[in-house]
């Protein structure tokens, strides 16, 4: 049971961060600005839908990670 929870686990938590880099990649390639990738996570930028649809599924599959985590943890320590 524990080996399928560490499996989601990392399984929701790495296809967050691809879901992520896929609209850091498209925000890159329509913008040609580099730098904004990093403003990402300081302050806002101009998304498209598409880029945001990416960005919000990403940044929901690594809460959804974190939290499977975290009732791991707690429940067999």
């Amino acid at each position: 049971m524990e080996f399928l929870i560490d499996i989601a686990q990392y399984l929701f938590m790495l296809t967050g961060m691809v879901c992520i880099l896929v609209s850091i990649t498209q925000y890159s390639r329509r913008t040609s600005d580099i730098s904004g990738a990093v403003m990402l996570f300081v302050k806002r930028i101009e998304m498209s839908v598409n880029e945001y649809k990416w960005y919000r599924i990403g940044i929901s599959l690594l809460i959804l990670g974190v939290a499977i985590r975290i009732i791991k943890l707690t429940l067999w320590g």
